[in-house]
Parts: structure tokens; C-alpha cells; sequence
């Protein structure tokens, strides 16, 4: 009755539906029916939803989704996708119906035609929703493995929607309806129940996808016009990503200087700094000599997200969350004696020892006041982004890639009283290191005030002019981060020094 829709592994039909008998049909529709009723309230509930969402209208006037507002769409999706696929089981068993013998023949029709007309209107709804607000329309399509969501799923809507073929096989039940209108509506009365509403669906389903044959076609043009531009730009994308990755690689081991590229941290420093930390953490770190720490605004070049080891996931009640045990293995119990990190570094979000990740000139930590509770979603949903690639790009909008802040944006915002708002840099909205610090910052000026502190500072380590990293007094963190965010660097004359010794010796 209607083309089955590109099925992928991960959550489609994964076996074929097989082909079933008259009596096997006839046991079916009773279960099935009362299957399409619940297919049908749950798509009706997603339209309520639809229909009163401020979400484009926010999107639009803001510029970005928010990490609240990026998993509603995304539960949407999903649970659009769940009730689709489920219509798609009724069709497929159902579209035979003129080869059914009998009086099942009729039954079978109902069911099958019903579940195609619904899954056609809800898809002309998806289709108007999202249509014209092309930063949702770019949302639906995005892949997202936290979600276990395949690119391209709206795409896939409008393809099933304004294929030629699906549209005639309507039309083609349409008119066998029409045929056997009074009998399918003495047939629903005579058995009552469900059937009676079963042939008031029908009649009513059939008022919005009849005469909408100009409609299909003109959808049908801008879904091929789309795929041709995707088909012929998509070459220059991959190997544009793939340049951006082997140069995100490469340019990140590129020195400025002539110090170790292990930066400046000795090993009883980063283990003094590991005895202060608590799961959950931010770390704000600098690489003077990475070519990195040139490109990238602000002094602070990148950040992660501490979680400790597997005893610091079970304390925090965490070791059965389904995106922390999708990656329970990825943690040896002896990964690490000082602890693991989340972070986002080309070519993608990875689980790193921390010592790996201070191997840095400069080093901030800062903690999130919130309540144990929160921490731990935090850090649930962070996993949840674990080996997504690396946004090159540093597109927020775009959740099916990350980079390093991004991870603690999408970890912590909108939760307690953290909410980060986007600052437009080049043309994205971003949130960067020295973004968060002055969040840090913000929230101890009022720490007079109840519940007002985002974020504490914990820990301060600047590589000063002496090449050396200097651990700060608590009493001097404020200040020289006060100072840090207004372009002060303590080793801004570092390399001239050194320059200047290495001439005189």
C-alpha cells in the first residue's frame, strides 16, 4: 500500500515481514487493531506538541537550540520514528489485501488502509512543521548515537511522503474504499467496538490526503533537488572534514616553542592538583606552545570534564546509567590511578587518563555548585557524547559533532542555576574557555547572595616567566583570573627571555 521506507540497523524493521496466512491474519487483527489505536493516540499526542512548541519560533530569533531544547526535538524524533515504524508493520502485512480471500479480506483492508492514510497525514505534518525553519529541518536530519538516530530522518520523511508510488497505491485504496464504503461501514457497526472508530478514522484521514497530487510533485522536486545538491556537494564535505581532521591533528602537535611538548606540569604537581578533585570538575587548560593556544580566542584553549574512576561512577549511583554502561568497559578498574577525563579532541570525544590531559603550561579547575544529583546527570549526559567526532566548525547547532566546550555546555546547562548563553564569534554561536571562567567568575562576586554560585574556583597553575609552573595561593586565584580575563598573560614574555639567555650564553 505504501513503500517501505529505507530501513537501517538501528532501530528499523531488522527482519522482513513474513508473508502470513488467512487464519494467521485473522488472529492478527484484533492485537493489530488495538496496536494502530495506540499508534494513532501517541501520533496525535506528538501533533499537540507540534502544534504548541515555541521552539522554532526561539530558535529562530536566538539562533541556536539549547541542550534542553536539542533533546526534545531529538525525543520527538525518536518517538516519531518508533510509532512510524510500527504503522509501517501494520501496512506491510496488510497491503496484499487483494489477494485475501473471504471475509477477512475486508478487515485486513481497514487496518492496512487506516494505518497508511495516518502515517501519510503525520508525515504531511512533519513535513509543514519543520519545512520552513531550516535550523530544526537541519536538527532532524542530524545523526545522534546518544539517541541511536541515523542521518537524514527527515529527508526520509519527505522522500516516503512524495513518492509517486506511495501517492498512486492511496489512491489505488482510496477508490476500493469507495467501492466498498457501505459494506466496510455495516461490517464496522455489525462487530462494534474499536471497528466503529476504526471507519470514522478512515473517513476522516481521507479529507487531508485526497486531491494532493500537485502538492506530492512539488515536494517531490525539492526532495530530488535537495538530493542532487546534497549528492554533488556531499564529495567536497567528506574531504573537506577529512582535511580538517588531519590538520586538527597536525596543527595540535605544532610548537611555538622550543620547551617539551609534555608542557610544563611536573608529575608531583599534577598529582597534587588530582588529590583536590572531585567528579565532575571542569579543567580549563593552556598549551603556550601549541599552535593551538594561538588559534583558538581567549586564553583558556580548551576544557574537559573529570569523572574519576569506576568507584567515583558507582558512589555517584551512575554505574547503571544506560550511556555510562555503554561504555562501563572503556574504564579498566586500573585505567588510571589519578582519574579519567571526558573531552573532545580531534578526531573525536574520548576518555583520556588525566595525566594525558594535563600534559599543559597552565591549568584552571573550576566546580559547579550543584547538589551530588545534578553532577551525576551532568556527567551521565556527557558520556552520552563519547566518541562523536570533533566539530571542527564549532557549530553548537550541531549535536552530532562536539567540541571541547561544547561537551561542558550540553553537560551542565540548565541544570540548578547554570544557564550559559551563546556568544556569537565568526558567525556560530559559541561558548568558550574564558566564557566559562567569567561565569566562575560572576558567580563569586555575589556569593553573598543564596544559590547564586555556578561555578567555584578550585585550582590556579600559570607557567610563569621563569619557564616554570607556579601552583596559586587560593587567596590569589580570584585575582589573577580576574586578571587572566582582562589580557594579562604570566608568560607573555617567555619566550623573548629565553630567546634573549640563549644569545648572551
Amino acid at each position: 500500500m505504501i513503500r517501505q521506507p529505507r530501513i537501517r540497523p538501528a532501530g528499523g524493521l531488522t527482519t522482513p515481514v513474513v508473508a502470513c496466512t488467512n487464519r494467521d491474519l485473522e488472529q492478527r487483527l484484533g492485537p493489530d487493531l488495538i496496536t494502530l489505536r495506540e499508534i494513532v493516540s501517541g501520533l496525535d499526542r506528538l501533533e499537540e506538541r507540534l502544534d504548541s512548541s515555541e521552539i522554532p519560533k526561539a530558535v529562530t530569533a536566538r539562533g541556536y537550540f539549547t541542550p534542553d531544547e536539542d533533546d526534545r526535538v531529538r525525543q520527538g524524533v525518536l518517538a516519531y520514528r518508533n510509532y512510524r515504524l510500527a504503522a509501517y508493520e501494520l501496512i506491510l502485512r496488510y497491503r496484499s489485501y487483494a489477494s485475501i480471500s473471504g471475509p477477512c479480506q475486508l478487515r485486513c483492508f481497514l487496518v492496512g488502509f487506516a494505518a497508511a492514510l495516518v502515517l501519510y497525514s503525520k508525515s504531511l505534518k512533519i513535513i509543514s512543521f519543520a519545512e520552513h525553519v531550516p535550523k530544526l529541518r537541519a536538527k532532524i536530519n542530524e545523526p545522534d548515537c546518544k539517541f541511536g538516530l541515523e542521518p537524514g530522518f527527515f529527508e526520509d520523511v519527505l522522500a516516503g511522503y512524495s513518492r509517486i508510488c506511495n501517492y498512486r497505491s492511496i489512491r489505488q485504496a482510496d477508490r476500493f474504499w469507495g467501492a466498498h464504503r457501505a459494506e466496510a461501514n455495516a461490517l464496522a457497526q455489525d462487530i462494534g467496538g474499536d471497528w466503529v472508530w476504526l471507519a470514522g478514522l478512515i473517513r476522516r484521514q481521507r479529507k487531508i490526503v485526497r486531491h494532493r497530487l500537485l502538492h506530492v510533485l512539488w515536494e517531490r522536486f525539492r526532495y530530488d533537488w535537495r538530493a542532487f545538491r546534497r549528492t554533488s556537494r556531499s564529495p567536497f564535505r567528506q574531504a573537506r572534514h577529512g582535511l580538517e581532521s588531519l590538520l586538527g591533528d597536525h596543527l595540535a602537535e605544532v610548537e611555538l616553542t622550543d620547551r617539551p611538548a609534555d608542557g610544563t606540569l611536573t608529575s608531583s604537581m599534577v598529582r597534587s592538583v588530582a588529590s583536590l578533585l572531585q567528579p565532575g570538575d571542569v579543567l580549563l587548560t593552556r598549551n603556550d606552545h601549541r599552535l593551538t593556544a594561538a588559534l583558538i580566542p581567549g586564553f583558556w584553549a580548551h576544557a574537559a570534564l573529570f569523572i574519576g574512576g569506576r568507584s567515583d561512577l558507582e558512589t555517584l549511583g551512575l554505574r547503571a546509567h544506560p550511556y555510562v554502561l555503554r561504555h562501563w568497559d572503556q574504564i579498566p578498574e586500573n585505567a588510571s590511578p589519578l582519574g579519567l577525563v571526558i573531552e573532545a579532541l580531534a578526531p573525536k570525544v574520548q576518555l583520556n587518563p588525566l595525566e594525558k590531559c594535563l600534559r599543559v603550561d597552565h591549568l584552571a579547575v573550576i566546580r559547579p555548585a550543584l547538589p551530588p544529583s545534578e553532577i551525576a546527570a551532568a556527567m551521565g549526559e556527557a558520556f552520552g557524547h563519547l566518541h562523536k567526532p570533533y566539530d571542527f566548525e564549532f557549530d553548537f547547532n550541531n549535536s552530532s559533532r562536539v567540541v571541547c566546550t561544547e561537551l561542558i555546555y550540553r553537560a551542565y546547562h540548565k541544570r540548578g542555576l547554570v544557564a550559559f548563553s551563546l556568544i556569537k564569534r565568526l558567525g556560530r554561536f559559541t561558548l568558550t574557555g574564558d566564557d566559562l571562567v567569567t561565569y566562575a567568575l560572576g558567580g563569586t562576586e555575589q556569593a553573598g547572595l543564596p544559590n547564586v554560585v555556578c561555578f567555584k574556583p578550585v585550582a590556579l597553575v600559570l607557567t610563569r616567566r621563569d619557564g616554570k609552573p607556579h601552583v596559586t595561593q587560593p587567596e590569589r586565584i580570584l585575582p589573577l583570573l580576574h586578571r587572566l580575563r582582562q589580557g594579562w598573560r604570566p608568560a607573555k614574555h617567555l619566550r623573548s627571555a629565553k630567546s634573549g639567555r640563549r644569545e648572551g650564553s
